[in-house]
């Protein structure tokens, strides 16, 4: 298959327009009588950029190395690149992957001295080129800024007239009214609060935040001192420069005195993610002890609605650990996991796959090439010529519809490679009873992707979902009733086990996980139907 890459700067002319690029590419790939796939970077993107900056040269790549492209499609080379490490990087590549790559037409030799002398010159002509621009975009910007010209979002206070920063008298008086408020030793997300309150919008059109009401605060360009590229340059002022440095100097005094500031420390920070919204939860703890729970990030902003209900700190922090952990489920868990994946079976099943897989793309490849020529036959009417034309589609889509399959076949293959198991002998000698701060949190980032918190008002019940970072390796699911003390473990439970249950019949033989307490011999369980249709709709 060739793959036409197309790819547009900001500085381009309209003659390099995408669809321009890729007309000349398709027509290339009816030359080859080949099959094709666009990837389109779009606009504005530069050739300077690196390959990860680059979503679709980096599927490319990907592609390349999954042995799905046999050949590349550029206009130029300039469209691949504007950086002698991305020209490097993505040649040696198609060559280890006996990839041809063609620039306008004309296919690269990767033998031919003289040809990887003329890219390697072309490509720091590239480099030049895109540094040159560069300093000449810098420097007209400079010019710009000592003309009072205006460039990008222009600061609150202000507007572009006919091009140069003006001050808009409405939104100044906001300014000051902000200034003002602050010297009164009112906080940020208080002025904030007020702002929204009244309906005043920010630059953007949003509501105003803690973050940009001290962004305005602290700007310089209030005070007539617009700063460019570690420069001041003079503008019209908002408010006076005395005045200026009397606010900012008073921001420490806004500061809650809230007396010897208390660092906690929290073994789930960066990894529990609320499961309605998807933002992560963030720790809150109070010396009073009243307030101890892992809450929605959306609870900070007033304007952000989310519902899910916080967690108690040492409830779910007590579970992760003490129960995957100190005892073990984890450990016991992932070492049956690999007993019953049988890793070799699974891969030899995959590669027949992908065998079989590639042979009917090959096939389907050889159909069209054969309608490609009937074509070409002059004897042929339009109505026939049209069927032919309705079969290549038809083969076209068939055969993607194989290159996707073919490219979950390659998912899954790398799912179950020798290099996803993980080396369990570091944990022999670790104590986890015992373990300080640091070694449970490092332990939990190395083996736990995610901890995932849903509540269900209608069951009061939270459930608790755990991702590890073992490939294929299926999530913990815990339900944990609001108030109590304890959690079950029902990702392993089946609709029978569900139907079988009596609201108050005791379950033997369950994990069960009941924190900080002597475990009582027996706990009744209240579990019904509408918990498994919440277990299957959510995991």
């Amino acid at each position: 298959m060739l793959a036409i890459y197309t790819r547009l700067s900001k500085e381009d002319n309209k003659s390099t327009s995408i669809n321009n690029q890729q007309r000349e590419g398709v027509k290339f790939a009816s030359k080859l009588k080949t099959t094709y796939k666009l990837y389109n970077e779009g606009e504005g993107i530069s050739g300077g950029a690196e390959i990860k900056d680059r979503p679709q040269l980096f599927l490319l790549l990907q592609d390349i190395r999954n042995n799905l492209i046999t050949s590349v499609w550029f206009r130029n080379q300039n469209r691949l690149e504007r950086s002698n490490a991305t020209y490097f990087i993505f040649t040696e590549e198609c060559k280890k992957y006996n990839v041809d790559i063609y620039f306008n037409d004309v296919k690269f030799d990767y033998n031919n001295a003289q040809d990887n002398l003329f890219g390697t010159i072309k490509s720091a002509l590239n480099q030049y080129q895109k540094d040159l621009q560069s300093a000449q975009t810098k420097r007209t910007l400079r010019d710009n800024i000592l003309e009072g010209k205006v460039w990008s979002i222009v600061a609150y206070g202000y507007k572009s007239d006919n091009g140069y920063l003006k001050i808009d008298d409405k939104e100044a008086e906001i300014v000051k009214q902000i200034y003002s408020w602050s010297l009164q030793g009112i906080g940020t997300d208080t002025i904030a609060d007020r702002l929204n309150k009244k309906g005043v919008v920010s630059r953007k059109g949003g509501l105003f935040r803690s973050s940009v009401i001290m962004s305005i605060i602290k700007n310089s360009i209030y005070k007539g001192k617009r700063l460019y590229s570690g420069e001041y340059f003079d503008c019209d002022a908002i408010v006076t420069e005395d005045y200026w440095q009397q606010v900012n100097d008073n921001l420490k005094n806004n500061r809650n005195n809230s007396g010897k500031k208390v660092e906690y420390k929290y073994l789930l920070k960066g990894i529990i993610k609320c499961g309605e919204c998807g933002r992560n939860y963030y720790g809150h703890k109070r010396l009073s002890g009243k307030d101890n729970t892992y809450k929605c990030s959306s609870k900070r902003h007033k304007d952000l609605k989310c519902n899910n209900r916080g967690i108690n700190i040492d409830f779910i922090e007590d579970l992760i650990w003490g129960q995957l952990f100190v005892k073990k489920e984890f450990l016991n868990a992932y070492k049956l996991f690999i007993r019953s994946n049988s890793l070799s079976q699974n891969v030899s099943k995959l590669n027949k796959c992908i065998k079989e897989t590639e042979k009917e793309i090959e096939t389907n490849n050889k159909k069209v090439d054969r309608v490609l020529d009937q074509l070409l036959d002059d004897d042929y009417s339009l109505e026939i010529k049209q069927k032919l034309n309705n079969k290549i589609k038809q083969i076209t889509q068939q055969t993607s519809d194989l290159k996707l399959l073919l490219t979950n076949y390659y998912k899954d293959l790398k799912l179950y490679t020798k290099t996803d198991i993980i080396d369990l002998t570091s944990l022999k000698n670790i104590r986890f009873n015992k373990a300080n701060f640091n070694t449970k949190q490092n332990l939990i980032k190395e083996f736990i992707q995610s901890v995932n918190v849903y509540f269900d008002f209608d069951l009061n019940n939270y459930y608790i979902k755990i991702n590890f970072n073992v490939k294929a390796m299926q999530p913990f699911v815990y339900r944990a009733p609001f108030n109590k003390k304890y959690a079950l473990k029902i990702n392993d439970f089946t609709l029978k086990d569900f139907t079988k249950i009596d609201k108050e019949e005791v379950i033997d033989n369950l994990i069960l996980f009941y924190p900080n307490k002597i475990l009582p011999k027996k706990i009744d369980f209240k579990i019904n139907l509408n918990e498994y249709n919440y277990f299957l709709k959510h995991f």
